[in-house]
């Protein structure tokens, strides 16, 4: 029974969450009534809806009993709140009312699981977090392209982007460049700047979709390549949303002569085993960005590792929810592991050599 805990304590998180994030939220206001008075009713719905999102966070430091996750995430939102002017007294109280409430409404057995992560979050409040600075490197010409780029989607206008991107490669500039100095980049360079509230969540959200425009315009020079005989499943796990990198690593493949089957964001696990099946696939890439689907990842593959094409098929994993900490893509029963789309192509032809 010790053993399937933290799935307990998962399985009460995702089905009381609204009551959790609630009562974390109506302790929270009467410990600081002062500090939230000024933000109405909907200053409260939005506190609530804030305090549901650490939750997921929390289950998956508890499932994985990695408190590097959690922490991680704490430090994110202190990052977040500094830009909002926020102090770090409201997330600590924000941490210390959800060890109340968690304490509270769960059995006694689960404590000891889930009060450790909540402890490294709040200690986390207490390090400094160093600024961000920007990775684009204006004094080379790839940097320049970049920081132009990223400032044509944040003004709006993509089809100066796209002409930026267009002309570049017309006078030369590989397209594995382009995507990696400056898609990659930009992307993260543009979520920089959102975590520090100097764009808009709106403005980021053009600025992704600008961009998998823009990649679809290169693709007469991606399906040029001479074929090599095999065949790769893209694909985000379910519930996952965050797509433009594991779009990135299917056009790589497609660049190095695979035959790609792309599959995009939140894709149910069987929808996935059937993509493998039908399209003979020697290998299936599997993108995980947030924390908290983890968990669905590794469900994912074991679904594909105990199908009648699993044995045949190379499992290889990626996304922000691993790169954080690459050491963890050996707890899954992954055949290998990639940071990035370059690295991925080096992977996938050893495996499947």
């Amino acid at each position: 029974m010790e053993n399937n805990l933290p799935q307990q304590f998962q399985n009460i998180l995702q089905q009381q969450s609204a009551t959790i994030a609630e009562r974390i939220v109506e302790l929270q206001y009467k410990l600081q009534p002062n500090f939230w008075k000024p933000y109405g009713s909907e200053g409260r719905k939005i506190s609530v809806r804030d305090a549901g999102y650490h939750l997921p966070f929390l289950a998956e430091a508890v499932v994985a009993n990695d408190p590097h996750i959690f922490r991680d995430y704490v430090a994110w939102v202190k990052t977040l709140f500094k830009g909002l002017n926020f102090p770090d007294s409201v997330m600590i109280t924000t941490l210390e009312c959800t060890k109340t409430v968690l304490r509270e409404m769960l059995p006694s057995e689960l404590h000891p699981i889930f009060e450790p992560m909540i402890d490294a979050g709040i200690l986390q409040m207490g390090e400094t977090v160093d600024q961000q600075r920007s990775a684009i490197d204006t004094s080379t010409s790839i940097g320049q392209l970049t920081h132009s780029y990223i400032n044509s989607l944040i003004n709006g206008d993509r089809h100066t982007a796209s002409k930026l991107i267009m002309d570049a490669v017309k006078k030369g500039v590989p397209v594995r460049t382009i995507y990696m100095e400056v898609f990659q980049k930009s992307q993260y360079e543009i979520g920089r700047l959102w975590l520090s509230s100097q764009v808009s969540i709106a403005v980021e959200h053009f600025c992704s979709a600008a961009t998998q425009s823009i990649m679809s315009q290169l693709y007469t020079y991606i399906f040029t390549t001479s074929r090599v005989g095999k065949t790769m499943v893209a694909s985000c796990v379910g519930g996952e949303l965050h797509e433009i990198g594991i779009r990135m690593v299917a056009d790589f493949f497609e660049m190095e002569g695979w035959d790609t089957y792309y599959l995009g964001a939140n894709s149910p696990a069987n929808t996935i085993l059937n993509a493998i099946e039908n399209n003979e696939a020697q290998l299936v890439a599997l993108s995980a960005a947030m924390p908290f689907h983890r968990q669905l990842l590794r469900e994912t593959i074991s679904k594909i590792r105990t199908s009648h094409m699993g044995k045949d098929v190379k499992i290889m994993i990626g996304g922000n929810a691993i790169n954080t900490n690459p050491e963890v893509w050996k707890t899954f029963d992954a055949d290998g592991y990639a940071p990035n789309a370059q690295e991925a192509i080096t992977a996938a032809n050893k495996l499947t050599a």
